[in-house]
């Protein structure tokens, strides 16, 4: 089981002294929106050396103040994954009431396509042995994974969105909505999810199955 819970709040207010892992959710398509969902939110980044992850775009510098800035679609409360090919990615993020309107229409008119077209996500954390920040989970090959909700059950898809805002801090008038969501593998597909322990131990899973390359193994 891969479980990483994040700080979400230190991704909309970095606190240099907390070093706590920090997720960002890169991308998200699919599900028959009219407009994918915006990378409309803007924060600071604790990981400062040029990303492995190419999926992810930062500028050199925060303006000066030591730490990137990122561009993402949110700012991710948990991410976790059963560790099988088949086991479904879950996702907890805090998203802006553009998005989350978006997706809140979309359930509410019946979500009849349940594809997800491109999902991406980047999280970091803070290697206490090195004292440095490391990539800590990223979709390496290729950089966006595809899929569909998962539906265990015909009326059970697994997508759920706030109906109410939380402020990102009680002094700054800046309000994000929760969503969560499972997304299982699309079918005949594969993909390298990496991982890594710390700055300097690194691995890589397999998500997803291709039948035919099954078959023709089982063959030999």
């Amino acid at each position: 089981m891969y479980d990483f819970p994040c700080d979400w709040k230190s991704g909309f207010l970095m606190d240099p002294v907390k070093k706590q892992r920090v997720g960002y959710l890169v991308n998200f398509q699919g599900l028959d929106l009219g407009e994918y969902l915006k990378q409309d939110i803007e924060v600071f980044c604790p990981y400062n050396a040029d990303a492995s992850y190419k999926g992810i775009t930062a500028p050199a510098d925060g303006g000066g103040s030591g730490m990137k800035k990122v561009t993402v679609v949110g700012v991710i409360d948990s991410f976790s994954w059963g560790g099988g090919v088949g086991d479904p990615i879950s996702i907890s993020a805090y998203i802006s009431a553009e998005n989350a309107q978006q997706l809140q229409v979309k359930q509410q008119t019946t979500l009849k396509n349940t594809k997800v077209t491109k999902l991406s996500w980047w999280l970091v954390n803070f290697d206490e042995e090195t004292k440095a920040w490391f990539e800590e989970a990223y979709p390496m090959n290729p950089q966006e994974v595809a899929g569909q909700l998962n539906a265990p059950g015909k009326t059970d898809i697994r997508l759920s969105i706030a109906s109410e805002a939380v402020k990102v801090a009680p002094n700054i008038d800046v309000n994000v909505y929760n969503v969560f969501f499972e997304i299982v593998p699309a079918a005949n597909s594969t993909y390298d999810l990496r991982f890594a322990t710390s700055a300097s131990k690194q691995f890589v899973k397999g998500w997803g199955l291709k039948v035919g390359t099954l078959a023709e193994a089982s063959m030999k």
